[in-house]
């Protein structure tokens, strides 16, 4: 038995695609008690226009079928055909009903640009799959400190398809499967929010010294430069500045983004756009400069869910190394009603260009999709509501 086919679009993270289809495979072996041998899912992850024979018959013998959701999903013809195919071969099983629900498995693999009903197939109860936290699944597998929550995915989803498979045994498909004249039902599905609302966009504030300033700080002065945003704390292991990183991270996610000087963020979190994100990267010595330690303070003590924190602490920096426990709990102390957070959201202490990256991207996702579920509610006439930056 084929328990599970694994669609997904290619060029999506494929280390990682590669190692879910492991350890589900494996967990799924573990479960039936069967030999490590034992083919038990497909991983078709080619999205080219070739079909080999192993692919259509995995196609028409698989027991349930799990896409990664994503925007390149959505827009591969490939990956639509086989979502067709598979939910074809449920409409023309009928025999148990409601179990539909538990064949098809949506998992969101990247939450970013996907219109609101994805998720969704005329006249078939979806019940997506989802992450501990509801994070993309690619974000929740590049986290060390999430692995346990990962680990914890994957048994959940070999529970419900290894339970699936053995009490529903959905036949093969009844005739010979026509990939070429097969429908994609998801190519005429919009892409983005599409619903007349404004984009996304990311504001990126930098609180760091410049150079000049700096000196009466600290000794090392190699991570600074003329202005705040030309700090450089990961060098130099990573030379580039952090705003120049961090834009490249938000570019890598389709978003636009801009900087913007933390003076502006009183103003921009009383009248910003609803889905707009506001990415806060905090130098710890900057909460030793007057001027900066205070707009952070006014900034903390507004308990404001609607500004990301991160802050970078380079592993090579000495200095810094040897003050690391002062420094934090002088963070903390500026952010009060955030340190007892366990969000991705406020993070402290993040110290390589690898780490930074990863937990960028974490706040990115889980600051557009809060953004986007809020932004859509519209405020009732007469209530008088105004217009806050949401995000994080």
């Amino acid at each position: 038995m084929l328990y599970f086919f694994l669609s997904c679009a290619p060029d999506e993270d494929e280390i990682f695609v590669h190692r879910l289809h492991r350890d589900l495979s494996a967990e799924i072996t573990r479960r039936i008690g069967a030999e490590p041998q034992q083919v038990v899912g497909y991983l078709d992850a080619s999205g080219t226009a070739n079909w080999p024979s192993d692919a259509r018959a995995a196609l028409s013998t698989c027991q349930t079928f799990i896409a990664l959701w994503s925007a390149k999903y959505l827009g591969n013809d490939r990956c639509g055909r086989c979502w067709g195919i598979f939910a074809d071969r449920l409409r023309a099983d009928r025999s148990t009903g409601d179990r539909d629900a538990d064949s098809m498995i949506p998992v969101l693999w990247a939450a970013a640009d996907l219109p609101e009903n994805a998720l969704a197939e005329e006249d078939l109860d979806l019940r997506p799959h989802r992450t501990p936290n509801d994070d993309d699944l690619r974000i929740l597998m590049r986290l060390r400190s999430h692995r346990p929550a990962y680990r914890a995915f994957v048994a959940s989803l070999a529970h419900r398809v290894v339970e699936t498979a053995h009490t529903r045994r959905l036949p093969p498909a009844r005739l010979a499967i026509d990939v070429d004249g097969a429908v994609n039902p998801l190519a005429g599905r919009r892409f983005g929010h599409g619903d007349g609302h404004e984009a996304t966009k990311v504001y990126v504030v930098i609180a760091a010294g410049t150079r000049e300033q700096m000196r009466t700080i600290r000794d090392d002065l190699r991570f600074y430069g003329r202005r705040r945003e030309d700090w450089a704390p990961y060098q130099p292991v990573a030379p580039q500045s952090l705003v120049a990183r961090a834009r490249d991270i938000v570019s890598d996610r389709r978003l636009q983004s801009e900087v913007v000087s933390i003076e502006s963020v009183p103003e921009r979190l009383r009248g910003g756009s609803r889905r707009d994100i506001l990415v806060l990267l905090v130098d710890a010595w900057a909460t030793r400069l007057e001027h900066l330690g205070r707009a952070l303070r006014e900034i903390g003590g507004r308990d404001d869910s609607a500004v990301a924190v991160l802050v970078p602490a380079n592993r090579d920096d000495p200095e810094t190394t040897a003050h690391r426990s002062e420094l934090r709990r002088e963070v903390l102390e500026t952010f009060p009603g955030r340190s007892s957070w366990r969000d991705s959201l406020f993070r402290v202490g993040v110290d390589s260009p690898d780490d930074f990256d990863t937990d960028l991207s974490v706040a990115i996702a889980t600051a557009q999709r809060r953004a986007y579920r809020r932004g859509v509610v519209e405020p009732q006439p007469g209530k008088g509501t105004r217009p806050v930056l949401e995000g994080p």
